[in-house]
């Protein structure tokens, strides 16, 4: 008997709610039993597009394909696999090297030219008219608009929907957009906004408190002075995402705004009044960059009691640093109790203790030791750990396939089986998280040794490039050294956590220092050395200082 796995996908919630996930794995059941296989596992992605590979049952699918868990895959039609033939082709060429039969339900292809051929032609038109489907779409919404109608969407707060009709003022929100407005233009501050309108009981659509995020949509949205606009934005793919999310663009960006298509709604604000309010939102975002550009730290602070970011805010004239978790909740009542510190006093200990260990390279090379010392286990226990868990892993395997056996000679249940199958694969995911922590550590012991020439090297050319330096130059180059500065405030200290590159080329440590006196447009720059070509070249250090 022939081990399978089945994989199932839906891209919608439409899809979901009609059952079409159920429908799907039910007919591959039936499919199995039919051709005489044991489903040993079943691998579905509920509501995730075909446009990715990177789903999270796909993914396990294909670590176990690698692992010999099955020998057949069992799929109800090429797009439920990915709906780009491109992809197609990769993960069952990929299966296959693992020895991996790919059958679909409503296609039988076997390996034939003629039937791969049938296969790539099918893909591409199923991507042909997929595309003509998005496009047709596209059209008709940018007519309908065009038309001064209403396309999809969440009314913005203070409308309602009405079919045919468009915006109809709904005039319960409409007076609190009214009064938002007022409020701003009277407090200048979008906080003290949200504030008085939790004292006052009143609740946004959704949710029980008033985001800061909400009230400037409000009122930078020209809806309420009667222009909606249709074709604003687009989707694009985020800068930096998530190993897995369920769509490709799900970041939105600005269309120039000649692209625009208005829209004649009700207005609720009157254009004066929000004039008005778009004028303080502006002074009132300038003050906020010009604040931040006076803290030598900003964005590298971390509280030690919450682990929130501290940022930089002014009171009564003087610059402090506050832990960001008291607007978390905002404006319900804060969570973290940590005081606030002197940007100054902060900002010089911190500053100070850079400099000192960049002057005297002794203070990083021995911090660096002790470091080292605290995460460091003998090299041969880690090895004799390895061995162990390698001889679990192999144990667990050889059990799954007795299990199996066991099964196909009728001496134990379907239940019994896949739930042993079950126990077995959690225990393997234990024993290669552990695996992966003991290769991090032999990496770190094995191929990072403290080289104390590369480190005083490193020291005396930064040396030269702490005269005079201007505060954007400081921040560029504690950027480049620090990871961030944990600070205590009940114990008045902080630690300091950063890295510094060991390069025995004199020319690419002049680069590195580069890319803090001057543009980042070097050829090598702080991401390249932290995440990209050169992930070995830099160690860490630590350093306590009082504050």
């Amino acid at each position: 008997m022939r081990r399978a796995a089945i994989y199932a996908r839906v891209s919608t919630e439409k899809q979901e709610k009609e059952k079409t996930i159920e429908s799907q794995i039910e007919e591959l059941r039936e499919f199995c039993e039919r051709s005489g296989f044991l489903i040993v596992r079943e691998y579905v992605d509920d509501g995730w597009s075909g446009e990715t590979l990177a789903r999270p049952a796909l993914d396990q699918l294909r670590d176990d394909a690698s692992k010999k868990m099955f020998e057949v895959v069992c799929i109800h039609s090429p797009d439920r696999l990915a709906r780009k033939f491109v992809y197609q082709g990769l993960v069952i060429e990929e299966l296959k090297k693992n020895g991996v039969e790919v059958l679909f339900l409503n296609k039988q292809i076997s390996d034939t030219p003629e039937d791969q051929l049938l296969l790539g032609i099918e893909g591409l038109i199923a991507e042909y008219e997929r595309a003509k489907i998005l496009e047709r779409t596209r059209r008709g919404r940018l007519h309908k608009a065009r038309s001064g109608k209403i396309v999809g969407g969440v009314p913005p707060f203070g409308y309602t929907y009405v079919k045919d009709k468009g915006y109809v003022v709904n005039d319960i929100e409409a007076e609190t957009v009214r009064l938002i407005f007022n409020l701003y233009i009277q407090l200048g501050s979008v906080r003290a906004v949200a504030r008085r309108l939790t004292e006052m009981g009143i609740k946004p659509r959704k949710g029980v408190a008033w985001r800061t995020s909400t009230l400037h949509r409000i009122l930078r949205n020209e809806a309420y002075i009667g222009t909606a606009y249709y074709n604003k934005t687009y989707g694009a793919e985020p800068v930096s995402r998530r190993k897995y999310s369920r769509r490709i663009n799900t970041s939105r960006r600005l269309r120039d705004r000649r692209e625009w298509i208005a829209i004649k709604v009700p207005a609720i604000i009157d254009e004066a009044t929000f004039r008005l309010a778009q004028e303080m939102l502006r002074r009132n975002h300038r003050e906020v960059r010009s604040n931040s550009e006076h803290y030598l730290l900003s964005g590298l602070v971390v509280c030690g009691s919450c682990g929130s970011r501290y940022t930089g805010e002014k009171n009564r004239g003087y610059r402090f640093y506050r832990c960001n978790n008291r607007h978390k909740t905002f404006p319900l009542a804060k969570k973290c109790s940590a005081r606030m510190i002197s940007a100054r006093r902060l900002e010089e200990a911190v500053w100070n203790a850079i400099t000192e260990a960049v002057m005297k390279p002794q203070i990083l090379i021995s911090h660096i030791s002790g470091l080292i010392k605290k995460i460091k286990e003998p090299i041969e226990r880690i090895k004799i750990e390895k061995s162990r868990l390698m001889k679990s892993k192999k144990m667990i395997e050889d059990k799954k396939d007795r299990i199996i056996e066991l099964y196909t000679d009728g001496a134990i249940d379907k239940e019994k089986l896949l739930s042993k199958i079950k126990e077995y694969e959690m225990r393997e995911e234990e024993i290669e998280s552990k695996l992966k922590e003991i290769e991090e550590k032999l990496n770190y012991t094995l191929n990072r040794p403290v080289v104390a020439k590369d480190i005083i090297q490193f020291c005396s050319l930064a040396k030269k490039k702490l005269q005079n330096l201007s505060l954007e130059e400081k921040k560029k180059f504690l950027n480049l050294l620090i990871e961030r500065v944990i600070f205590y405030s009940h114990r008045g200290k902080a630690i300091i956590k950063g890295h510094i590159p060991l390069i025995k080329d004199e020319k690419s440590i002049e680069e590195y220092l580069k890319t803090f006196n001057g543009s980042f447009a070097g050829t090598t720059s702080i991401m390249s050395w932290h995440h990209g070509q050169y992930p070995n070249n830099w160690l860490k250090f630590e350093l306590e200082v009082k504050i």
